[in-house]
């Protein structure tokens, strides 16, 4: 074998010990998947207490130190919750850190943390202790928290899930007792669903779905409760209101609507419900108040009410505005007319006529469903 020969050939076996090693290193490296533990819990605070409020978007932050991991890489985190005594072997409920898991801190609902508590056996209405770890992994690599903590939960009275979506159903309703064609509830930012309707003599009750199998609800004095069925003596028009987070429920009775005048102090001209949340009135009179020097032009409607226990009251929706400074006109954005509970204030939280209308007629629309923002339509002839 010449020399050359020979040389090739050990050239050939180097480079392929040198690729062998190479891949050997890449392989080892690859495989390391040692990470040091959570040293440090940080925040909540041992002890610290928290008043749920899960129909908020109310949130706790939990933060901790990081681990490391020996090749550098990324070190993946989970948040575990157990029962108090528990060993976290079987935690009640595990989720994923911020940013899909990577960093070193948690913003957690009130919802979820309610629903956490539920699971570990903590009534609603009553105040129990969680305790807390984070997990950190590398791979198939777990390690807890060097540490743990506790925090106490005050739960509401209301349900731990609350659902998306509220219908009115039965046959007492609007929509009568064929579930797809029951009327959907508002779910107003206070977490709170709402609806304007009227009842008949029958039975209704309320539905977290207008089809399939769905989850019942009904009313029981000022409590809300799960299943069942409400009677309704007579027809009337009433403003529900269910309030999941606290199972509560109000229903307020609408005796009278009607378009109330500033100036004027008073109602002048009545609203006649049409059904589906909607008031209208036509040839209603339009008359600024002449106060010499200037005319008053504003407005907001009225509601006359009875509670359960026939008690009479008022409220008055208006303007998100507590003073709008000029008329509408055609370039009025439509924010203008949307309609929001407001004060009983003789002059704040009103509208104002378009320009012209003084002496005119107009025809008003009331809306106050599930199908957009409450609003208003005026039409002036």
């Amino acid at each position: 074998m010449t020399r050359t020969l020979k040389f090739r050939i050990y050239t050939i076996f180097a480079a392929l010990a040198v690729l062998g090693a190479f891949s050997s290193c890449e392989k080892e490296k690859e495989l390391n998947s040692n990470i040091s533990t959570v040293k440090e819990l940080y925040y909540p605070e041992v002890g610290r207490y928290f008043k749920l409020q899960p129909a908020t978007n109310a949130v706790v932050n939990f933060e901790w130190s990081a681990a490391r991991a020996e090749d550098g890489s990324l070190v993946m985190y989970e948040v575990a919750f157990d029962t108090i005594g528990g060993d976290f072997k079987r935690p009640v409920y595990t989720v994923a850190s911020n940013g899909n898991g990577v960093q070193n801190s948690l913003s957690l609902s009130h919802k979820v943390l309610n629903s956490i508590a539920s699971k570990a056996g903590i009534q609603p209405a009553t105040s129990g202790s969680l305790q807390w770890t984070v997990i950190a992994s590398k791979g198939l690599n777990e390690k807890r928290a060097d540490s743990t903590r506790t925090i106490v939960i005050e739960r509401p009275s209301g349900f731990t899930e609350i659902p998306a979506n509220v219908f009115i159903t039965g046959d007492a309703t609007e929509g009568g007792t064929d579930l797809s064609k029951a009327t959907a509830m508002k779910l107003g930012a206070d977490g709170i669903f709402e609806i304007f309707t009227h009842l008949k003599a029958g039975t209704f009750h309320f539905a977290d779905r207008n089809s399939g199998t769905p989850v019942t609800y009904s009313v029981q004095g000022t409590r809300l409760q799960e299943g069942g069925e409400n009677q309704q003596a007579a027809a009337k028009l009433y403003r529900i209101r269910l309030d999941f987070a606290n199972a509560a429920a109000e229903m307020i009775e609408i005796t009278d609507a009607g378009v109330f005048a500033s100036a004027y102090n008073k109602v002048i001209g009545k609203l006649s419900y049409a059904g589906n949340g909607t008031w209208t009135a036509q040839n209603i009179p339009i008359a600024y108040y002449d106060f010499g020097s200037w005319k008053d032009d504003r407005f907001k409607f009225q509601f006359s009410t009875a509670d359960a226990g026939g008690t009479a009251g008022t409220m008055y929706y208006g303007s998100v505005n507590q003073s709008n400074s000029t008329p509408p006109d055609a370039n009025t954005p439509e924010a203008y007319y949307r309609i929001v509970p407001v004060d009983n204030s003789q002059w704040d939280y009103t509208y104002k006529y378009p320009g012209g209308a003084d002496g005119k007629a107009g025809d008003f629309t009331l809306k106050l469903n599930a199908q957009g923002e409450y609003s208003y339509q005026l039409t002036v002839h």
